[in-house]
């Protein structure tokens, strides 16, 4: 009697790599020793008889498909292109406007900051515009604070000027606008004014 297991050699090409035979030999062996799979059971033998439906099919939509499409690509052309456009930047009218204008270590640095309604948590929303500033030596941003006497007490943001000393960067002031007298815009880590209120 032969042996009914396939010969491994039989089975796997001679020019495989060492690593790749190896991993089958382990498959094959483990195949080997698993063996046959156990008899189909009598009842299973023969398929239960089924009656068959014939169901018609519906009629192709894919034309409807193919204008819902075309009608989404159109309407998502049209928001882009009025998106890009128009000013995607848009903001809400200002209730107050702070001009702000270079100290001595940044003399041609200008900027503008408006105040938008406050929240109804309290937040102060603004928007700082930013021109002739350039950026930091250090690399480090710039801070916006809130300041009473001229001295920096409440933190706002920071930002990091363009090359061309430009920036417009949306902020949020959570304090009492009233607590404090004016604004100061620092380098990070300093307290030497680069900017202040006009």
């Amino acid at each position: 009697m032969t042996d009914p297991r396939p010969d491994f050699d039989a089975l796997v090409p001679d020019d495989l790599e060492s690593w790749e035979r190896e991993r089958l030999r382990r498959v094959h062996d483990a195949l080997v020793a698993a063996g046959p799979p156990e008899e189909l059971p009598p009842r299973l033998a023969h398929a239960p008889d089924v009656e068959q439906r014939v169901v018609p099919l519906r009629p192709r939509r894919r034309p409807r498909l193919a204008l819902i499409g075309l009608a989404a690509a159109l309407a998502i052309a049209v928001f882009a292109a009025g998106f890009s456009a128009g000013d995607h930047h848009a903001t809400p009218n200002a209730v107050k406007t702070v001009t702000m204008t270079g100290t001595p270590l940044a003399r041609n640095a200008h900027a503008s900051l408006a105040l938008f309604e406050v929240d109804s948590a309290g937040n102060w929303p603004m928007k700082l515009s930013v021109s002739g500033l350039a950026p930091t030596k250090s690399g480090r941003p710039y801070e916006l604070w809130l300041a009473r006497h001229g001295k920096a007490l409440a933190l706002c943001g920071s930002f990091m000027p363009t090359s061309d000393g430009t920036a417009s960067v949306p902020m949020n002031a959570p304090y009492k606008l009233t607590e404090y007298d004016g604004w100061v815009v620092v380098e990070e880590g300093s307290t030497q004014p680069s900017l202040t209120m006009a």
